[in-house]
């Protein structure tokens, strides 16, 4: 998850970095699925996904429907030098995907959902698919006609799976994504059970490292804020955000706000398990940015002063969930560690990191058999950061940091 403009591309081979599940062949849309409806990536060429079949008949209409990430353009320029890439045009886009976590297929890593049917929504709009804007932006500088019409995107792929692909025959549906599809999934996760037909009785979502902060950098500086805010008016979204958040900011200024991951969640009716770090390796080099530069590793090197201020991130983040009524509501969940991480529980850490002595994925697997049950049967919070050497009080995140690499858009 990273921006375009602050980071460069490194476009890094994400089979180097995680144990993955086996590669999901890519589906493209027609023209008449994609164009005709004005459902185009930033360049204008047709969305993509990646599809694999359940592979026994028992999870023949059980799903997983994952959102790829790849962080934000933050303005037009942004914008244009996006679009050459493949997450702005997916005119180059590899002829298979995959992703670890609940996307695996391996049961050793996912033993409840690894059979299930997967879909990676590749993200191609830059705003995580909440844009609508009617008119094509021409950007002088580079002669590229930009489309913003995320929103329309997602529309076209889930028509094309329900009307292509079954999905018009689902029970049960997980939806999920990682960073920039993390918060897509706080976003839509509403609007996509609208798009699901009535045969589906279990629907809950699971949003992985998608709970980016509107929070000012540690000198005060609201720099994240007012980046989101120019790309919600930029790209049109306000209908491309949880539709009760949307209602309640209807014709007020602060509308924008939507776009954050609490202000969405709060309004959601969705069930909810949030994969989340309170200190995201991604939200510290981009978001809080804290003096010093000992976010690295596991914290090793920080000073006790520097060790308060992470714990003061962290506890925000922390308060974000809890200030809502949803948190605490019958059926919500979730999954908040310390470790320095971006998407870990998009790889290999998804059956490794353990708050209580449970991990991850048996926290979740937990969550998702259970029927609205109370939410403190479901939620598991982090701990602080000591002051003293080692610093990281949860052992299980290990030495390094975990995830993805703060500049690897496609690994996110």
């Amino acid at each position: 998850m990273c921006s375009i403009m602050r980071n460069s591309w490194q476009l890094l081979a994400i089979a180097a970095l995680m144990t993955l599940s086996a590669a999901l062949p890519i589906v493209r849309l027609t023209d008449d699925q994609a164009k005709a409806k004005g459902a185009v990536c930033l360049d204008g060429s047709n969305p993509v996904f990646y599809f694999g079949k359940a592979n026994n008949t028992a999870s023949a209409n059980k799903w997983v429907i994952y959102f790829k990430g790849g962080g934000w353009c933050y303005n037009e320029d942004d914008c244009a030098s996006r679009a050459r890439s493949p997450l702005g045009s997916t005119k180059n886009v590899a002829a298979d995907f995959e992703f670890g976590g609940v996307s695996s297929d391996d049961p050793k890593v996912n033993p409840l959902m690894a059979s299930w049917n997967h879909v990676v929504l590749w993200y191609c709009d830059g705003a995580s698919f909440s844009g609508d804007k009617t008119e094509p932006y021409v950007h002088a500088a580079t002669n590229q006609t930009l489309y913003f019409r995320g929103k329309r995107v997602l529309d076209a792929m889930l028509d094309t799976l329900l009307t292509e692909h079954s999905l018009n025959t689902a029970e049960e549906v997980l939806l999920s994504g990682g960073s920039a599809g993390g918060l897509s999934t706080y976003l839509h996760a509403d609007y996509v059970k609208t798009k699901l037909p009535a045969s589906v009785t279990k629907f809950k979502a699971a949003p992985n490292s998608g709970f980016f902060a509107l929070h000012s950098t540690e000198s005060g500086t609201p720099l994240y804020p007012d980046e989101m805010k120019y790309v919600y008016n930029m790209q049109n979204s306000s209908g491309g955000v949880a539709q009760g958040c949307a209602a309640a900011y209807a014709g007020s200024a602060e509308a924008w706000r939507c776009i954050f991951a609490n202000y969405s969640y709060s309004y959601s009716t969705t069930p909810m398990f949030p994969l989340q770090s309170a200190l995201d390796s991604w939200q510290m080099g981009n978001i809080f940015k804290p003096s010093g530069g000992c976010a690295k590793g596991q914290f090793q090197t920080c000073t006790p002063a520097e060790i308060g201020s992470l714990n003061g991130y962290a506890a925000s983040i922390v308060a974000d969930y809890q200030w809502t009524k949803k948190w605490s509501m019958p059926g919500e969940g979730g999954f908040v560690e310390s470790c320095l991480e971006h998407v870990a529980a998009q790889g290999n850490s998804f059956d490794s990191y353990a708050i209580g002595g449970v991990t991850e994925v048996d926290a979740f697997t937990k969550w998702w058999l259970s029927d609205n049950e109370p939410a403190a049967n479901h939620w598991s919070w982090p701990c602080l950061l000591s002051t003293t050497a080692p610093h990281q009080c949860n052992p299980t995140c290990g030495k390094s940091m975990g995830g993805c690499p703060a500049d690897d858009m496609m690994c996110q």
